[in-house]
């Protein structure tokens, strides 16, 4: 009799596991992630950039997700039992900058987009205050 229900708990146990991953994993092919602008343009090198970011995220299920920008890993904004989301934030930035949506209840990234730094002109490598005579 013991054993009748030790074989019903694992195949319980084991029947869960597998739809656990079976969600997440139908989550993770599902989302659409998307940024705009996708890259940030300064005049030189080194100076910072500054710009309005849209991000926008849609899953064919409904779920409870974190959206999170990195450099630091700061948590921006959840959202609970939906299938879309939206997020805008005034960034200024000096080096690239990555998003990524995770499900809240897991460390798992699903999607991740990422806005890239770029310059019109490299940073000279003479110093901007020289004393010249001609």
């Amino acid at each position: 009799m013991k054993n009748k229900y030790q074989l019903i708990f694992a195949l319980y146990f084991l029947f869960n596991v597998q739809s656990g991953v079976a969600a997440e994993q139908s989550h993770k092919d599902s989302i659409r992630l998307s940024l705009k602008p996708k890259e940030c343009v300064v005049l030189k090198e080194g100076d910072k950039c500054y710009s309005s970011i849209n991000v926008k995220w849609t899953a064919s299920e409904p779920g409870s997700f974190c959206l999170f920008r990195t450099p630091s890993d700061i948590k921006l904004k959840c959202w609970k039992d939906v299938s879309d989301g939206q997020f805008t934030e005034d960034l200024v930035m000096d080096a690239q900058v990555d998003y990524y949506l995770v499900l809240a209840d897991s460390a798992e990234i699903l999607g991740r987009e990422k806005i890239t730094l770029s310059w019109v002109h490299k940073k000279s490598s003479r110093p901007e205050h020289t004393w010249r005579i001609f």
